[in-house]
């Protein structure tokens, strides 16, 4: 790539680039400390993502499990499912049990529909990672529950390093996620 200094304005590729206009189109802090706190933010996220990953994946099957009931008793499923009506209705509604049943459904649906995004986009930022050699440490950490001691152990390294790659590999996860976060991963690109 051909870049020219030309006072405020850059040269790329023959095209004018004003870096203040760049880095606000595309979100990039301003200052240094600026874009830490991004990279911090966006690697407290990611690893707040990864560890719920495992209570939303349990979280996913009992939605479908509810929803299959709810689906194939009908209406009679009222009786049953009384914790979700408490969700649906408000003080002062009057509904039929038809409407109630198909609130119920659409806001399983929707919760589901949410649920299962979210897993995608986990998956995929995973899939972007698995071919590391520490990938396990990462697995491990957040998808097991699993110690830094028994990760090493399995690696056959030191702990350090199994601390140090989960964070390489988080930050790179941060960066797929957020576009922020790689540091000093992000020149392996």
């Amino acid at each position: 790539m051909k870049t020219k200094q030309k006072g405020a304005v850059r040269m790329v590729e023959n095209r004018m680039v004003d870096p203040v206009a760049f880095a606000v189109h595309y979100s990039v802090p301003q200052e240094p400390g600026d874009r830490k706190k991004a990279e911090k933010a966006a690697y407290a996220e990611t690893e707040r993502r990864l560890l719920a990953l495992r209570a939303l994946r349990a979280r996913v099957e009992d939605v479908r499990e509810e929803l299959a009931e709810l689906e194939g008793l009908g209406v009679e499923a009222l009786r049953e499912h009384s914790s979700s009506l408490v969700r649906v209705l408000r003080p002062g509604m009057r509904l039929e049990p038809e409407e109630v049943h198909a609130m119920q459904l659409q806001m399983l649906r929707g919760r589901l529909a949410a649920d299962e995004r979210e897993l995608k986009r986990m998956n995929v930022a995973l899939d972007f990672i698995r071919d590391d050699p520490y990938y396990l440490a990462v697995e491990a950490r957040y998808l097991r529950g699993m110690g830094d001691y028994e990760i090493a152990e399995r690696l056959n390294c030191d702990p350090s390093t199994v601390r140090r790659n989960r964070t390489r590999l988080v930050r790179m996860l941060a960066l797929r996620l957020y576009g922020v976060g790689g540091g000093a991963c992000s020149l392996s690109f």
